[in-house]
């Protein structure tokens, strides 16, 4: 047992070297949580379960952008894999990270360009997700509303706010009005003009909402030119 246990810190101190502390921290909490899954029984015929992210950072102080971070040096070594429509199932390989860590071969963590491009959708997957977490509104079709606006401010900026600035997003345009469909108006202008700061899509609606036909100056009636003036 104590000799089993040696074995598991050593290959722990290799993982360190090769990937970092924060990997070798990640992976052994997965490792952790797999030893339940499979208690459990609750992964998928292919190996696949639930990740509890907020459960993870509170017990690894890694942030969800950390963890996702780990996620794609495991992906890029082959033992780790995503479900293609949730970011938070996956399916990990113990005995591939043990070959891999007692391989001498060190190419394994160079990252192809196909790797990458999967990287970077699986990070903006995460950050989609952790900013939806984060709407309160318990109306679907205008949930469905700020989850668009998510989407777009996301994909048009790779921008990662946090979830203060959407709660504040939606506090603004909730206490602006009561009105369903305007409520929805706004936040479709705040979408299609990619707006962090819902007063300025307010600010859009309003102005056309106040706006008027300009009024033509009224011209006097012609009377003729005075004896008095000359040309």
């Amino acid at each position: 047992m104590y000799l089993d246990l040696f074995d598991e810190l050593r290959l722990n101190k290799r993982l360190v070297k090769l990937a970092g502390f924060e990997v070798a921290a990640y992976w052994a909490e997965l490792q952790s949580i797999l030893k339940q899954v499979v208690k459990k029984q609750t992964a998928d015929e292919f190996g696949f379960f639930n990740l509890d992210r907020d459960y993870i950072e509170r017990e690894t102080t890694l942030t969800l952008n950390k963890q996702l971070k780990c996620d794609d040096k495991l992906i890029s070594l082959g033992v780790m894999l995503k479900d293609n429509t949730n970011p938070n199932r996956i399916a990990i390989a113990v005995n591939g990270m043990v070959a891999v860590i007692t391989d001498e071969d060190t190419t394994k963590l160079k990252k192809t360009s196909a790797v990458k491009k999967d990287e970077k959708a699986a990070k903006i997957a995460g950050i989609k997700i952790n900013m939806t977490k984060a709407i309160l509104e318990p109306d679907s079709e205008v949930r469905a509303a700020y989850e668009r606006w998510i989407d777009g401010m996301v994909d048009a900026q790779n921008c990662r706010f946090t979830k203060a600035v959407v709660q504040l997003f939606e506090k603004t345009v909730t206490e602006h009005t009561p009105d369903k469909n305007l409520r929805l108006k706004i936040i479709e202008i705040a979408t299609v003009n990619s707006y962090k700061d819902a007063t300025w899509a307010i600010n859009r609606v309003t102005g056309f909402r106040a706006s008027t036909p300009q009024k033509f100056v009224e011209q006097k009636q012609y009377t003729g030119v005075s004896d008095n003036v000359t040309f």
